[in-house]
Protein backbone atom coordinates (compact mmCIF):
# COMPACT_ATOMS: atom_id res chain seq x y z
CA UNK A 1 0.00 0.00 0.00
CA UNK A 2 1.24 3.45 -0.81
CA UNK A 3 2.14 5.80 2.06
CA UNK A 4 -0.54 8.29 1.00
CA UNK A 5 -3.40 5.82 1.24
CA UNK A 6 -1.93 4.24 4.34
CA UNK A 7 -2.17 7.62 6.03
CA UNK A 8 -5.67 8.27 4.74
CA UNK A 9 -7.06 4.89 5.74
CA UNK A 10 -5.45 4.89 9.15
CA UNK A 11 -5.59 7.79 11.61
CA UNK A 12 -9.27 8.53 12.03
CA UNK A 13 -10.18 5.41 10.09
CA UNK A 14 -11.07 2.21 11.85
CA UNK A 15 -8.57 -0.60 11.38
CA UNK A 16 -10.02 -4.04 11.88
CA UNK A 17 -8.76 -7.56 11.42
CA UNK A 18 -10.71 -9.73 9.02
CA UNK A 19 -9.95 -13.38 8.39
CA UNK A 20 -9.92 -14.07 4.66
CA UNK A 21 -9.55 -17.70 3.73
CA UNK A 22 -7.89 -18.03 0.32
CA UNK A 23 -6.37 -21.46 0.04
CA UNK A 24 -3.71 -21.56 2.75
CA UNK A 25 -2.97 -17.85 2.60
CA UNK A 26 -2.47 -15.70 5.67
CA UNK A 27 -5.25 -13.48 6.99
CA UNK A 28 -5.43 -10.06 5.37
CA UNK A 29 -6.14 -6.72 7.00
CA UNK A 30 -9.39 -5.09 5.99
CA UNK A 31 -9.05 -1.33 6.00
CA UNK A 32 -12.28 0.50 6.72
CA UNK A 33 -12.52 3.98 5.29
CA UNK A 34 -13.68 7.01 7.26
CA UNK A 35 -15.75 8.24 4.31
CA UNK A 36 -19.32 8.85 5.57
CA UNK A 37 -21.00 6.70 2.91
CA UNK A 38 -18.54 3.82 3.28
CA UNK A 39 -20.76 1.80 5.68
CA UNK A 40 -23.44 1.79 2.97
CA UNK A 41 -21.11 0.71 0.17
CA UNK A 42 -22.04 -2.96 0.27
CA UNK A 43 -20.64 -3.22 -3.25
CA UNK A 44 -17.07 -2.80 -1.97
CA UNK A 45 -17.59 -5.49 0.65
CA UNK A 46 -19.15 -7.84 -1.90
CA UNK A 47 -15.97 -7.88 -3.99
CA UNK A 48 -13.52 -7.80 -1.06
CA UNK A 49 -12.13 -4.33 -1.83
CA UNK A 50 -11.28 -3.41 1.79
CA UNK A 51 -9.21 -6.59 2.11
CA UNK A 52 -7.54 -5.89 -1.23
CA UNK A 53 -6.37 -2.41 -0.16
CA UNK A 54 -3.85 -3.98 2.22
CA UNK A 55 -2.04 -5.38 -0.85
CA UNK A 56 -2.73 -2.85 -3.61
CA UNK A 57 -4.40 0.52 -4.04
CA UNK A 58 -3.85 0.96 -7.77
CA UNK A 59 -0.97 3.39 -7.40
CA UNK A 60 0.81 4.06 -10.67
CA UNK A 61 -2.11 2.96 -12.87
CA UNK A 62 -4.31 5.39 -14.83
CA UNK A 63 -7.94 4.62 -15.69
CA UNK A 64 -9.47 6.25 -18.77
CA UNK A 65 -13.14 7.23 -18.44
CA UNK A 66 -14.97 7.61 -21.76
CA UNK A 67 -18.41 8.91 -20.83
CA UNK A 68 -20.42 12.12 -20.27
CA UNK A 69 -17.45 13.85 -18.67
CA UNK A 70 -16.71 14.49 -14.99
CA UNK A 71 -17.21 17.08 -12.28
CA UNK A 72 -13.58 18.19 -12.12
CA UNK A 73 -14.29 20.42 -9.10
CA UNK A 74 -15.66 17.55 -7.02
CA UNK A 75 -13.52 17.09 -3.88
CA UNK A 76 -13.65 13.30 -4.26
CA UNK A 77 -12.52 13.43 -7.92
CA UNK A 78 -10.61 16.61 -8.72
CA UNK A 79 -7.36 15.52 -7.04
CA UNK A 80 -7.32 12.32 -9.11
CA UNK A 81 -7.59 13.84 -12.60
CA UNK A 82 -4.49 14.08 -14.81
CA UNK A 83 -6.07 15.16 -18.11
CA UNK A 84 -9.45 16.14 -19.55
CA UNK A 85 -10.82 16.45 -23.07
CA UNK A 86 -14.08 16.95 -24.94
CA UNK A 87 -14.39 14.70 -27.99
CA UNK A 88 -17.83 15.67 -29.26
CA UNK A 89 -18.26 16.35 -32.96
CA UNK A 90 -14.65 16.30 -34.05
CA UNK A 91 -11.09 16.09 -32.76
CA UNK A 92 -10.64 15.78 -29.01
CA UNK A 93 -10.04 19.21 -27.43
CA UNK A 94 -7.94 18.96 -24.31
CA UNK A 95 -8.68 21.08 -21.24
CA UNK A 96 -12.19 20.31 -19.99
CA UNK A 97 -14.82 17.56 -19.86
CA UNK A 98 -17.81 19.23 -18.23
CA UNK A 99 -20.43 16.72 -17.10
CA UNK A 100 -23.88 18.21 -17.50
CA UNK A 101 -25.50 14.80 -17.26
CA UNK A 102 -23.96 13.01 -14.27
CA UNK A 103 -23.35 9.52 -15.61
CA UNK A 104 -19.59 9.91 -16.08
CA UNK A 105 -19.13 11.41 -12.63
CA UNK A 106 -20.93 8.46 -11.05
CA UNK A 107 -18.79 5.96 -12.98
CA UNK A 108 -15.50 7.70 -12.15
CA UNK A 109 -16.30 7.76 -8.45
CA UNK A 110 -16.89 4.03 -8.27
CA UNK A 111 -13.54 3.33 -9.90
CA UNK A 112 -11.22 5.83 -8.28
CA UNK A 113 -12.74 8.44 -5.95
CA UNK A 114 -10.48 9.88 -3.27
CA UNK A 115 -10.72 7.44 -0.37
CA UNK A 116 -10.15 8.03 3.33
CA UNK A 117 -10.65 11.81 3.23
CA UNK A 118 -13.54 11.79 5.73
CA UNK A 119 -16.09 12.84 3.13
CA UNK A 120 -18.28 11.18 0.53
CA UNK A 121 -17.43 7.73 -0.75
CA UNK A 122 -14.62 5.21 -1.06
CA UNK A 123 -13.56 3.64 -4.38
CA UNK A 124 -12.31 0.30 -5.68
CA UNK A 125 -8.86 1.70 -6.59
CA UNK A 126 -8.08 4.49 -4.08
CA UNK A 127 -4.75 5.52 -5.62
CA UNK A 128 -5.47 5.04 -9.32
CA UNK A 129 -5.36 8.18 -11.47
CA UNK A 130 -7.95 9.35 -14.01
CA UNK A 131 -7.92 10.71 -17.56
CA UNK A 132 -11.39 11.62 -18.78
CA UNK A 133 -12.77 12.13 -22.27
CA UNK A 134 -16.29 13.46 -22.76
CA UNK A 135 -17.73 11.51 -25.72
CA UNK A 136 -21.40 11.53 -24.66
CA UNK A 137 -23.30 14.83 -24.59
CA UNK A 138 -25.43 16.21 -21.77
CA UNK A 139 -28.55 14.56 -23.23
CA UNK A 140 -26.83 11.17 -23.23
CA UNK A 141 -26.19 11.02 -26.99
CA UNK A 142 -22.96 9.88 -28.61
CA UNK A 143 -21.57 8.85 -31.97
CA UNK A 144 -19.28 5.98 -32.81
CA UNK A 145 -16.66 8.37 -34.18
CA UNK A 146 -16.57 10.37 -30.95
CA UNK A 147 -16.33 7.31 -28.73
CA UNK A 148 -13.56 5.72 -30.79
CA UNK A 149 -11.65 9.00 -30.83
CA UNK A 150 -12.09 9.33 -27.08
CA UNK A 151 -10.73 5.82 -26.52
CA UNK A 152 -7.63 6.69 -28.54
CA UNK A 153 -7.22 9.95 -26.63
CA UNK A 154 -7.29 8.43 -23.13
CA UNK A 155 -4.91 5.65 -24.20
CA UNK A 156 -2.50 8.18 -25.70
CA UNK A 157 -2.65 10.07 -22.37
CA UNK A 158 -1.51 7.03 -20.39
CA UNK A 159 -4.66 5.07 -19.58
CA UNK A 160 -3.90 1.40 -18.92
CA UNK A 161 -7.57 0.60 -18.32
CA UNK A 162 -10.38 2.11 -20.43
CA UNK A 163 -13.84 2.17 -18.84
CA UNK A 164 -16.71 2.04 -21.34
CA UNK A 165 -19.97 2.05 -19.40
CA UNK A 166 -21.90 1.94 -22.65
CA UNK A 167 -24.51 -0.68 -23.43
CA UNK A 168 -26.38 -1.40 -26.66
CA UNK A 169 -29.87 -2.90 -26.30
CA UNK A 170 -30.24 -3.29 -30.08
CA UNK A 171 -29.00 -6.83 -29.71
CA UNK A 172 -30.83 -8.18 -32.78
CA UNK A 173 -28.65 -5.99 -35.02
CA UNK A 174 -25.42 -5.72 -33.08
CA UNK A 175 -25.34 -9.47 -32.47
CA UNK A 176 -25.16 -9.94 -36.24
CA UNK A 177 -22.95 -7.03 -37.26
CA UNK A 178 -20.67 -6.80 -34.24
CA UNK A 179 -19.92 -3.68 -32.22
CA UNK A 180 -18.86 -0.59 -34.21
CA UNK A 181 -16.53 0.30 -31.32
CA UNK A 182 -14.06 -2.41 -32.34
CA UNK A 183 -11.51 0.04 -33.89
CA UNK A 184 -11.15 1.98 -30.64
CA UNK A 185 -11.19 -1.11 -28.47
CA UNK A 186 -8.51 -2.87 -30.48
CA UNK A 187 -6.43 0.33 -30.55
CA UNK A 188 -6.47 0.32 -26.74
CA UNK A 189 -5.54 -3.35 -26.42
CA UNK A 190 -2.72 -3.10 -28.96
CA UNK A 191 -1.16 -0.35 -26.87
CA UNK A 192 -1.27 -2.08 -23.54
CA UNK A 193 -4.62 -0.85 -22.20
CA UNK A 194 -7.47 -3.13 -21.16
CA UNK A 195 -10.94 -2.05 -22.41
CA UNK A 196 -13.82 -2.79 -20.02
CA UNK A 197 -17.36 -2.83 -21.45
CA UNK A 198 -20.83 -2.94 -19.89
CA UNK A 199 -22.87 -5.93 -21.05
CA UNK A 200 -26.03 -3.80 -21.20
CA UNK A 201 -29.32 -3.65 -19.33
CA UNK A 202 -31.57 -5.46 -21.76
CA UNK A 203 -31.92 -9.01 -20.49
CA UNK A 204 -34.88 -10.59 -22.27
CA UNK A 205 -34.60 -13.90 -20.44
CA UNK A 206 -34.17 -15.96 -23.60
CA UNK A 207 -30.88 -17.84 -23.84
CA UNK A 208 -28.15 -15.26 -24.48
CA UNK A 209 -30.31 -12.76 -26.35
CA UNK A 210 -29.56 -9.24 -25.19
CA UNK A 211 -25.79 -9.54 -25.60
CA UNK A 212 -23.81 -7.81 -28.29
CA UNK A 213 -21.61 -9.82 -30.63
CA UNK A 214 -18.37 -9.26 -28.76
CA UNK A 215 -16.91 -12.54 -30.07
CA UNK A 216 -13.13 -12.35 -30.07
CA UNK A 217 -13.06 -8.69 -29.05
CA UNK A 218 -10.15 -7.91 -26.73
CA UNK A 219 -12.27 -6.45 -23.93
CA UNK A 220 -13.59 -7.54 -20.55
CA UNK A 221 -17.41 -7.55 -20.63
CA UNK A 222 -19.18 -6.93 -17.33
CA UNK A 223 -22.64 -7.86 -16.14
CA UNK A 224 -24.24 -6.74 -12.86
CA UNK A 225 -25.10 -8.29 -9.51
CA UNK A 226 -27.51 -6.98 -6.91
CA UNK A 227 -27.06 -6.55 -3.20
CA UNK A 228 -27.83 -10.22 -2.59
CA UNK A 229 -24.84 -11.18 -4.74
CA UNK A 230 -26.81 -12.82 -7.55
CA UNK A 231 -27.07 -11.57 -11.13
CA UNK A 232 -29.43 -8.59 -11.40
CA UNK A 233 -32.60 -9.21 -13.47
CA UNK A 234 -31.80 -6.40 -15.90
CA UNK A 235 -28.20 -7.51 -16.62
CA UNK A 236 -27.70 -8.68 -20.20
CA UNK A 237 -25.89 -12.02 -20.58
CA UNK A 238 -22.17 -12.00 -21.32
CA UNK A 239 -22.96 -14.05 -24.43
CA UNK A 240 -20.15 -14.49 -26.93
CA UNK A 241 -17.56 -12.41 -25.11
CA UNK A 242 -14.30 -14.28 -24.52
CA UNK A 243 -13.60 -12.45 -21.23
CA UNK A 244 -16.63 -11.90 -19.01
CA UNK A 245 -17.66 -11.68 -15.37
CA UNK A 246 -20.18 -9.88 -13.16
CA UNK A 247 -19.70 -7.20 -10.50
CA UNK A 248 -21.94 -5.10 -8.25
CA UNK A 249 -24.42 -3.00 -10.20
CA UNK A 250 -27.21 -2.51 -7.69
CA UNK A 251 -30.92 -2.31 -8.35
CA UNK A 252 -33.89 -3.93 -6.72
CA UNK A 253 -36.40 -3.11 -4.02
CA UNK A 254 -35.69 -1.41 -0.76
CA UNK A 255 -33.56 1.48 0.43
CA UNK A 256 -29.85 0.98 -0.08
CA UNK A 257 -30.15 -1.46 -2.97
CA UNK A 258 -28.54 0.95 -5.43
CA UNK A 259 -24.93 2.08 -5.29
CA UNK A 260 -23.67 5.33 -3.80
CA UNK A 261 -21.16 7.35 -5.80
CA UNK A 262 -20.05 10.83 -6.72
CA UNK A 263 -22.39 13.09 -8.70
CA UNK A 264 -21.92 16.66 -9.99
CA UNK A 265 -22.06 18.86 -6.92
CA UNK A 266 -22.59 15.97 -4.51
CA UNK A 267 -23.43 12.29 -4.36
CA UNK A 268 -26.14 10.04 -5.79
CA UNK A 269 -27.50 6.53 -5.90
CA UNK A 270 -27.48 4.69 -9.23
CA UNK A 271 -27.72 1.17 -10.62
CA UNK A 272 -27.02 -0.68 -13.85
CA UNK A 273 -24.26 -2.48 -15.71
CA UNK A 274 -22.69 0.96 -16.16
CA UNK A 275 -22.04 0.91 -12.43
CA UNK A 276 -20.75 -2.68 -12.46
CA UNK A 277 -18.16 -1.87 -15.14
CA UNK A 278 -15.99 0.58 -13.11
CA UNK A 279 -15.68 -2.04 -10.36
CA UNK A 280 -13.80 -4.20 -12.84
CA UNK A 281 -11.81 -1.22 -14.14
CA UNK A 282 -10.73 -0.42 -10.59
CA UNK A 283 -9.94 -4.07 -9.90
CA UNK A 284 -7.72 -4.24 -12.99
CA UNK A 285 -5.88 -1.15 -11.71
CA UNK A 286 -5.22 -2.92 -8.40
CA UNK A 287 -3.90 -6.04 -10.14
CA UNK A 288 -1.81 -4.15 -12.69
CA UNK A 289 -0.30 -2.04 -9.91
CA UNK A 290 1.26 -5.27 -8.63
CA UNK A 291 3.33 -5.44 -11.80
CA UNK A 292 1.16 -7.65 -14.01
CA UNK A 293 0.90 -7.08 -17.75
CA UNK A 294 -2.53 -6.37 -19.28
CA UNK A 295 -2.94 -9.99 -20.37
CA UNK A 296 -1.82 -11.35 -17.00
CA UNK A 297 -4.13 -8.94 -15.18
CA UNK A 298 -7.17 -10.07 -17.16
CA UNK A 299 -6.20 -13.70 -16.65
CA UNK A 300 -5.83 -13.14 -12.91
CA UNK A 301 -9.21 -11.43 -12.60
CA UNK A 302 -11.00 -14.23 -14.45
CA UNK A 303 -9.11 -17.01 -12.67
CA UNK A 304 -10.02 -15.66 -9.23
CA UNK A 305 -13.67 -14.84 -9.96
CA UNK A 306 -16.16 -16.45 -7.58
CA UNK A 307 -17.57 -19.34 -9.59
CA UNK A 308 -20.15 -20.10 -6.93
CA UNK A 309 -22.21 -17.30 -8.50
CA UNK A 310 -23.92 -18.67 -11.66
CA UNK A 311 -23.93 -16.00 -14.34
CA UNK A 312 -24.49 -17.78 -17.66
CA UNK A 313 -22.49 -18.77 -20.71
CA UNK A 314 -19.26 -16.87 -21.22
CA UNK A 315 -19.23 -15.59 -17.65
CA UNK A 316 -16.40 -16.66 -15.35
CA UNK A 317 -18.13 -15.70 -12.10
CA UNK A 318 -18.41 -12.69 -9.80
CA UNK A 319 -15.50 -10.32 -9.28
CA UNK A 320 -13.39 -11.11 -6.21
CA UNK A 321 -10.70 -8.46 -6.01
CA UNK A 322 -9.40 -9.67 -2.64
CA UNK A 323 -8.54 -13.01 -4.23
CA UNK A 324 -7.17 -11.34 -7.34
CA UNK A 325 -4.50 -9.40 -5.43
CA UNK A 326 -3.69 -12.18 -2.96
CA UNK A 327 -0.41 -14.08 -2.93
CA UNK A 328 -2.16 -17.42 -3.45
CA UNK A 329 -2.06 -18.65 -7.04
CA UNK A 330 -5.57 -19.52 -8.26
CA UNK A 331 -6.46 -22.85 -9.78
CA UNK A 332 -7.92 -22.18 -13.21
CA UNK A 333 -8.90 -24.28 -16.19
CA UNK A 334 -9.34 -21.27 -18.43
CA UNK A 335 -6.93 -20.66 -21.29
CA UNK A 336 -4.45 -17.88 -20.48
CA UNK A 337 -5.07 -14.47 -21.96
CA UNK A 338 -2.66 -13.56 -24.74
CA UNK A 339 -0.87 -10.31 -24.01
CA UNK A 340 -1.19 -7.57 -26.65
CA UNK A 341 1.71 -7.01 -29.03
CA UNK A 342 4.17 -4.19 -28.43
CA UNK A 343 2.79 -0.80 -29.49
CA UNK A 344 3.73 0.54 -32.89
CA UNK A 345 6.44 3.18 -32.83
CA UNK A 346 4.18 5.63 -34.63
CA UNK A 347 0.68 5.83 -33.22
CA UNK A 348 -2.26 6.74 -35.45
CA UNK A 349 -3.68 10.20 -34.76
CA UNK A 350 -6.19 10.36 -31.97
CA UNK A 351 -8.60 12.23 -34.21
CA UNK A 352 -8.92 9.43 -36.74
CA UNK A 353 -12.09 9.15 -38.79
CA UNK A 354 -15.09 7.10 -37.75
CA UNK A 355 -15.87 3.42 -38.20
CA UNK A 356 -14.59 1.57 -41.24
CA UNK A 357 -17.09 0.33 -43.78
CA UNK A 358 -16.79 -3.41 -44.24
CA UNK A 359 -17.65 -4.99 -47.56
CA UNK A 360 -21.24 -6.20 -47.58
CA UNK A 361 -22.39 -4.06 -44.65
CA UNK A 362 -23.11 -0.36 -44.21
CA UNK A 363 -21.19 2.07 -42.08
CA UNK A 364 -22.94 2.43 -38.73
CA UNK A 365 -23.44 5.31 -36.38
CA UNK A 366 -24.55 4.52 -32.86
CA UNK A 367 -26.41 7.02 -30.71
CA UNK A 368 -26.39 6.32 -27.00
CA UNK A 369 -29.13 8.02 -25.04
CA UNK A 370 -29.26 7.99 -21.26
CA UNK A 371 -32.09 10.05 -19.86
CA UNK A 372 -30.93 12.36 -17.05
CA UNK A 373 -32.64 12.00 -13.70
CA UNK A 374 -35.72 14.17 -13.25
CA UNK A 375 -35.40 17.14 -10.85
CA UNK A 376 -37.73 15.63 -8.27
CA UNK A 377 -35.59 12.49 -8.09
CA UNK A 378 -32.45 14.53 -7.52
CA UNK A 379 -33.99 16.22 -4.53
CA UNK A 380 -34.72 12.91 -2.79
CA UNK A 381 -32.63 11.68 0.12
CA UNK A 382 -34.29 8.40 1.03
CA UNK A 383 -36.01 5.42 -0.50
CA UNK A 384 -35.30 3.72 -3.77
CA UNK A 385 -35.12 6.80 -5.98
CA UNK A 386 -36.64 7.35 -9.40
CA UNK A 387 -35.98 5.23 -12.45
CA UNK A 388 -34.51 6.99 -15.51
CA UNK A 389 -34.63 5.26 -18.85
CA UNK A 390 -32.77 5.83 -22.09
CA UNK A 391 -32.25 4.07 -25.38
CA UNK A 392 -29.68 3.26 -28.01
CA UNK A 393 -30.30 3.44 -31.74
CA UNK A 394 -28.18 2.44 -34.68
CA UNK A 395 -28.43 4.63 -37.75
CA UNK A 396 -27.44 3.29 -41.17
CA UNK A 397 -25.75 5.74 -43.50
CA UNK A 398 -27.62 6.37 -46.74
CA UNK A 399 -30.76 4.39 -46.02
CA UNK A 400 -32.97 7.34 -45.19
CA UNK A 401 -32.79 7.34 -41.41
CA UNK A 402 -32.70 5.23 -38.30
CA UNK A 403 -33.75 1.63 -38.35
CA UNK A 404 -36.42 1.20 -35.66
CA UNK A 405 -35.65 -1.53 -33.17
CA UNK A 406 -38.30 -1.88 -30.45
CA UNK A 407 -36.94 -2.22 -26.96
CA UNK A 408 -39.13 -5.20 -26.19
CA UNK A 409 -37.84 -5.66 -22.68
CA UNK A 410 -38.37 -2.13 -21.43
CA UNK A 411 -41.75 -2.88 -19.88
CA UNK A 412 -40.45 -6.00 -18.21
CA UNK A 413 -37.45 -4.15 -16.85
CA UNK A 414 -39.63 -1.38 -15.49
CA UNK A 415 -41.95 -3.91 -13.89
CA UNK A 416 -38.98 -5.53 -12.22
CA UNK A 417 -38.04 -2.10 -10.89
CA UNK A 418 -34.42 -2.67 -11.68
CA UNK A 419 -33.06 -1.60 -15.00
CA UNK A 420 -32.51 1.11 -17.56
CA UNK A 421 -31.13 1.25 -21.03
CA UNK A 422 -27.62 2.27 -22.03
CA UNK A 423 -26.05 1.42 -18.74
CA UNK A 424 -27.84 3.57 -16.16
CA UNK A 425 -30.75 3.03 -13.83
CA UNK A 426 -32.21 4.92 -10.89
CA UNK A 427 -30.68 8.13 -9.59
CA UNK A 428 -31.09 9.84 -6.25
CA UNK A 429 -29.22 12.92 -5.11
CA UNK A 430 -27.69 12.64 -1.65
CA UNK A 431 -26.26 15.04 0.87
CA UNK A 432 -22.67 14.43 1.89
CA UNK A 433 -22.81 11.93 4.72
CA UNK A 434 -26.57 12.11 5.21
CA UNK A 435 -29.86 10.87 3.86
CA UNK A 436 -29.16 7.15 3.58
Amino acid sequence: MSPSVSRRLSGAALLCLVLVVVGLGAPALALASDDPFFPDQWNLTQIGAPEAWARSTGEGVTIGIVDTGIDAAHPDLGPKIDALATCLGGPCREGSAHDGHGHGTVVAGIAAAVTGNARGVAAVAPDARLVVAKAVDDQGRASVEDINNAIRWVVDRGARVVNLSLGDPNFLIVSLLGTPLRPGIEYAWSRGAVPVLASGNENVGLLDLGSSNYGNLNAVVVGATGRDGSVAPYSSPIGSAKWGLVAPGGGGAGAGADLVSTYPGGYARAAGTSMATPHVSGALALVMAQGRSPGAAVDRLLATADRRVPCGNGCQGRLDVAAAVSDVAPVSTAAPVTAPPAPATTAPPTTAAGPTTTAGRPTTTTSTTVAPPPPDALAGNAGGGEQAFGRVTIEYAGDGGPLPVPLVVLAAVMAAGAAAAAGTVGWMRLRDGAGL
